[in-house]
Protein backbone atom coordinates (compact mmCIF):
# COMPACT_ATOMS: atom_id res chain seq x y z
CA UNK A 1 0.00 0.00 0.00
CA UNK A 2 1.39 3.42 -0.90
CA UNK A 3 0.46 6.94 0.20
CA UNK A 4 -1.94 7.60 -2.67
CA UNK A 5 -3.77 4.33 -2.05
CA UNK A 6 -4.19 5.17 1.63
CA UNK A 7 -5.62 8.60 0.77
CA UNK A 8 -7.99 7.13 -1.84
CA UNK A 9 -9.25 4.52 0.62
CA UNK A 10 -9.69 7.13 3.35
CA UNK A 11 -11.64 9.32 0.91
CA UNK A 12 -14.09 6.43 0.54
CA UNK A 13 -14.75 6.71 4.28
CA UNK A 14 -14.85 10.50 4.16
CA UNK A 15 -17.33 10.80 1.29
CA UNK A 16 -19.15 7.65 2.36
CA UNK A 17 -20.12 9.46 5.56
CA UNK A 18 -21.65 12.26 3.50
CA UNK A 19 -23.48 9.76 1.26
CA UNK A 20 -24.83 7.97 4.33
CA UNK A 21 -25.91 11.34 5.78
CA UNK A 22 -27.93 12.12 2.65
CA UNK A 23 -29.59 8.68 2.79
CA UNK A 24 -30.47 9.03 6.50
CA UNK A 25 -31.76 12.58 6.09
CA UNK A 26 -33.90 11.59 3.12
CA UNK A 27 -35.27 8.57 4.95
CA UNK A 28 -36.13 10.62 8.04
CA UNK A 29 -37.77 13.31 5.93
CA UNK A 30 -39.86 10.78 4.01
CA UNK A 31 -40.87 8.89 7.15
CA UNK A 32 -42.07 12.12 8.76
CA UNK A 33 -43.84 13.58 5.70
CA UNK A 34 -45.58 10.28 4.88
CA UNK A 35 -46.79 10.00 8.47
CA UNK A 36 -45.07 6.66 9.06
CA UNK A 37 -43.47 7.93 12.25
CA UNK A 38 -44.89 10.78 14.34
CA UNK A 39 -43.08 14.02 15.03
CA UNK A 40 -41.78 14.14 18.59
CA UNK A 41 -42.21 17.21 20.74
CA UNK A 42 -38.70 18.53 21.55
CA UNK A 43 -39.83 19.26 25.11
CA UNK A 44 -41.18 15.76 25.74
CA UNK A 45 -39.16 13.23 27.70
CA UNK A 46 -38.17 11.35 24.55
CA UNK A 47 -37.31 14.58 22.74
CA UNK A 48 -35.12 15.75 25.61
CA UNK A 49 -33.43 12.35 25.79
CA UNK A 50 -32.56 12.51 22.08
CA UNK A 51 -31.16 16.01 22.53
CA UNK A 52 -29.09 15.08 25.59
CA UNK A 53 -27.66 12.00 23.89
CA UNK A 54 -26.64 13.94 20.78
CA UNK A 55 -25.18 16.83 22.77
CA UNK A 56 -23.07 14.49 24.90
CA UNK A 57 -22.09 12.54 21.78
CA UNK A 58 -20.79 15.62 19.96
CA UNK A 59 -19.04 16.92 23.07
CA UNK A 60 -17.23 13.62 23.57
CA UNK A 61 -16.54 12.15 20.14
CA UNK A 62 -15.37 15.21 18.17
CA UNK A 63 -12.57 16.30 20.54
CA UNK A 64 -11.73 12.72 21.50
CA UNK A 65 -11.49 11.55 17.87
CA UNK A 66 -9.18 14.41 16.90
CA UNK A 67 -7.03 14.11 20.05
CA UNK A 68 -6.79 10.31 19.91
CA UNK A 69 -5.64 10.29 16.27
CA UNK A 70 -2.99 12.92 16.98
CA UNK A 71 -1.74 10.85 19.90
CA UNK A 72 -1.71 7.72 17.73
CA UNK A 73 0.25 9.52 15.00
CA UNK A 74 3.08 10.19 17.44
CA UNK A 75 3.35 6.44 17.98
CA UNK A 76 2.85 5.62 14.30
CA UNK A 77 5.67 8.00 13.33
CA UNK A 78 8.10 5.82 15.29
CA UNK A 79 7.34 2.72 13.20
CA UNK A 80 10.29 1.92 10.92
CA UNK A 81 8.54 -0.27 8.33
CA UNK A 82 6.70 1.98 5.86
CA UNK A 83 4.02 -0.59 4.97
CA UNK A 84 3.17 -1.22 8.61
CA UNK A 85 3.20 2.52 9.26
CA UNK A 86 0.74 3.18 6.42
CA UNK A 87 -1.54 0.33 7.48
CA UNK A 88 -1.70 1.52 11.09
CA UNK A 89 -2.18 5.13 9.95
CA UNK A 90 -5.04 4.05 7.66
CA UNK A 91 -6.85 2.32 10.52
CA UNK A 92 -6.38 5.27 12.86
CA UNK A 93 -7.48 7.86 10.28
CA UNK A 94 -10.53 5.80 9.30
CA UNK A 95 -11.54 5.54 12.95
CA UNK A 96 -11.02 9.30 13.35
CA UNK A 97 -13.36 10.00 10.43
CA UNK A 98 -16.03 7.71 11.88
CA UNK A 99 -15.71 9.02 15.44
CA UNK A 100 -15.76 12.70 14.57
CA UNK A 101 -18.63 12.52 12.09
CA UNK A 102 -20.95 10.04 13.83
CA UNK A 103 -23.05 12.73 15.54
CA UNK A 104 -23.75 14.36 12.20
CA UNK A 105 -25.36 11.11 11.02
CA UNK A 106 -27.83 11.16 13.93
CA UNK A 107 -28.44 14.88 14.33
CA UNK A 108 -29.92 15.48 10.86
CA UNK A 109 -32.56 12.73 11.20
CA UNK A 110 -33.22 13.99 14.75
CA UNK A 111 -33.81 17.44 13.24
CA UNK A 112 -36.72 16.03 11.23
CA UNK A 113 -37.99 13.69 13.94
CA UNK A 114 -38.15 16.58 16.43
CA UNK A 115 -40.19 18.68 14.00
CA UNK A 116 -37.41 20.79 12.44
CA UNK A 117 -35.91 21.59 15.83
CA UNK A 118 -33.04 23.93 14.94
CA UNK A 119 -30.77 22.92 17.83
CA UNK A 120 -30.20 19.57 16.14
CA UNK A 121 -29.00 21.38 13.02
CA UNK A 122 -26.45 23.24 15.16
CA UNK A 123 -25.26 19.96 16.66
CA UNK A 124 -24.89 18.56 13.13
CA UNK A 125 -22.97 21.69 12.12
CA UNK A 126 -20.49 21.23 14.97
CA UNK A 127 -19.91 17.63 13.90
CA UNK A 128 -19.62 18.72 10.25
CA UNK A 129 -16.89 21.22 11.16
CA UNK A 130 -14.99 18.43 12.91
CA UNK A 131 -15.63 16.15 9.93
CA UNK A 132 -14.11 18.77 7.63
CA UNK A 133 -10.88 18.63 9.65
CA UNK A 134 -10.64 14.89 9.00
CA UNK A 135 -10.40 15.35 5.20
CA UNK A 136 -7.59 13.04 4.09
CA UNK A 137 -4.82 14.66 2.02
CA UNK A 138 -1.25 13.63 1.30
CA UNK A 139 0.11 16.81 2.86
CA UNK A 140 -1.86 16.28 6.08
CA UNK A 141 -0.75 12.66 6.22
CA UNK A 142 2.88 13.69 5.78
CA UNK A 143 2.72 16.25 8.59
CA UNK A 144 0.90 13.82 10.89
CA UNK A 145 3.56 11.16 10.33
CA UNK A 146 6.41 13.67 10.74
CA UNK A 147 5.36 15.62 13.86
CA UNK A 148 8.85 16.97 14.60
CA UNK A 149 9.17 18.98 11.39
CA UNK A 150 8.19 22.64 11.41
CA UNK A 151 5.03 23.53 9.54
CA UNK A 152 4.73 26.84 7.74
Amino acid sequence: MDTKTVIKRLNIYYYGIFFLLVILATAAYLLITKGIIPVLDPLSTAGKAIQYILIFDVLITVPFGLWWHKRQCKQIAKIEDEQTQLTVYYKSAALRICLVSNTMLWAIPAFYILGAYMSMMWIAAIAAIGWYFTKPTEKKMYFELHPDEEQY
